[in-house]
């Protein structure tokens, strides 16, 4: 017990080694998770690719490996910013390998950051929370993929902190950077304004020039996100076909989502209530007290506790949607259990300073860590185990230096599957294809043209290959992953129109006659 408050008691005093803890704990973590040689999510290779081609060309502002999709005429890089960032990592080493050190490098600065915002909003063991974030299973997931997600969180706190303290310049920095960094900017505006709202119902009860002050305030507040907003957008290399992208990328694949149209990528599609539960028991425990908590208290809650249980709500609901916002519920949910955990501590004050009391609560963090060590155990196993079996840097790179050494600059190659392009991508730019990045872009272009992919790469059509693969996709290649697309590569070896022209345990190649 003395052992335990004298280590507190030590990085209390000094709270630059508390952060560095955290930072040697999450990046410890975040390594092992990444020690092998492949990525979880294919777009990892897209993102390596431009970050090179950033680095050598500026700039990309036309994209014409993307044939059949709205991308090749309106294209815009919406991850601009990140690509930037990533020079440095690329250029040192390895492009992967310095994207795996990037990826480690950014989670762990976005934990930190979790820390530091927390320690702002004055929450009790702050340092604890920060720990217990690490341990949950789809947050770190989705926090260690090679994406741009972990300095989305860090950009996103540091605008709440600069929004909840009026640092209007610096709002309207954080929001033009937040523009340049990521497609869905739109979340930035939907927070302040949320915000905004929580402040007014708040200021109705306040009178004369202290409620005028109020309304001044959050009008700056509101003009500082949206110039900075605007900024971005007009700052950009792709003003002004941007808007057109933004509408498709932030409204029409992120809000309408076409899921139950076309096969769109894994992270778009809902999370069951029953699998997000279970795959993070001891957070939703955590969250559920503290709402329960939260009620039964709710007449001494802080504006922040109010704020951040609308957040949870929010992007709880969005979770439910599309699994992919799990990476803002959980953070946000963890601020608002701990924030209202903080109040309820304040309000036992009397009860809680009684030395017994005082000593159980000072082992307490620390036996709920070991309590649930077997969940994490065997969550960090499973987080594991998928990065592993993720896409290995070597994928398709021998099928690809087959076609750069034998086809002509320019050539269109069909292949088989969406998710196929950035790896093609990476380890060819000679050739341009046909679909990539979000299927959306392609359904967007022509709904027939993609009806005719789906059915062809799925083998249902078999008779009028030849023709629409030469004549209406132009193509002169088609490859062919043969561990996912049997049935179309059955179908390509019965034509006598599609000469196999390369093979090997991955993929193989047919020449269009």
């Amino acid at each position: 017990m003395r052992a335990v408050q004298s280590i507190i008691n030590f990085f209390e005093k000094r709270q630059r080694l508390s952060y560095l803890l955290v930072f040697i704990v999450a990046f410890s973590l975040f390594t092992y998770l990444q020690l092998d040689p492949t990525f979880a999510d294919p777009d990892s290779f897209y993102h390596a690719k431009m970050a090179l081609l950033l680095r050598d060309v500026g700039a990309i502002t036309e994209f014409p490996w993307l044939t059949a999709t709205t991308l090749k005429y309106n294209y815009i890089d919406h991850h601009f910013l990140y690509h930037l960032i990533l020079i440095p990592f690329v250029s040192l080493y390895s492009p992967l390998l310095g994207l795996k050190i990037a990826t480690i490098l950014f989670a762990s600065v976005s934990v930190v950051v979790f820390f530091w915002f927390l320690k702002q909003l004055r929450v009790r063991g702050a340092f604890w929370y920060a720990l217990f974030l690490l341990t949950i299973n789809p947050f770190i997931f989705r926090l260690n993929l090679a994406k741009a997600q972990a300095l989305v969180l860090i950009l996103l706190f540091f605008g709440l902190y600069f929004l909840f303290h009026r640092y209007y310049l610096a709002l309207l920095l954080t929001s033009c950077l937040y523009v340049w960094l990521y497609g869905g900017w739109p979340l930035i505006l939907v927070v302040t304004v949320i915000y905004l709202l929580v402040n007014w119902l708040i200021s109705r009860k306040e009178k004369g020039k202290l409620r005028s002050k109020t309304v001044i305030q959050s009008l700056g507040l509101f003009f500082s996100v949206v110039i900075g907003v605007l900024a971005g957008l007009f700052f950009s290399p792709y003003f002004a076909k941007n808007f057109y992208f933004y509408w498709q990328q932030s409204f029409k694949i992120a809000v309408i989502n076409y899921q139950s149209l076309i096969g769109v990528g894994g992270e778009w599609y809902p999370y069951l209530l029953p699998d997000l539960v279970l795959s993070a028991i001891p957070f939703f425990v955590l969250f559920i007290v503290a709402i329960v908590l939260f009620v039964y208290h709710f007449k001494h809650q802080t504006v922040n506790s109010w704020l951040f249980l609308i957040f949870s709500v929010l992007f709880f609901i969005l979770t439910l949607k599309s699994r992919r916002n799990v990476e803002y519920f959980i953070p946000f949910a963890l601020c608002f259990s701990a924030l209202v955990i903080t109040r309820i501590l304040e309000l036992s004050n009397r009860v809680l300073s009684q030395p017994k009391i005082k000593r159980l609560l000072v082992l307490s963090p620390l036996v709920i860590l070991i309590l649930i060590s077997p969940v994490f155990y065997y969550d960090l196993g499973a987080i594991k185990t998928s990065f592993q079996n993720g896409f290995s840097w070597t994928k398709f790179s021998e099928p690809t230096r087959w076609l750069r050494e034998h086809t002509e600059f320019g050539s269109i190659v069909f292949h088989s599957d969406w998710d196929e392009f950035p790896l093609l991508f990476y380890h060819n730019i000679w050739n341009y294809y046909i679909v990539g990045l979000d299927p959306t872009f392609m359904y967007e272009y022509d709904q027939d043209l993609h009806r005719y992919w789906v059915d062809i790469t799925t083998g249902k059509e078999k008779e009028n290959l030849y023709p629409v693969i030469k004549s209406i996709f132009g193509a002169s290649y088609v490859f062919v992953d043969i561990n996912q697309n049997t049935d179309f590569d059955q179908n390509l070896a019965n034509n006598f129109n599609f000469e196999e022209v390369f093979e090997n345990e991955e993929a193989r190649i047919y020449q269009v006659k």
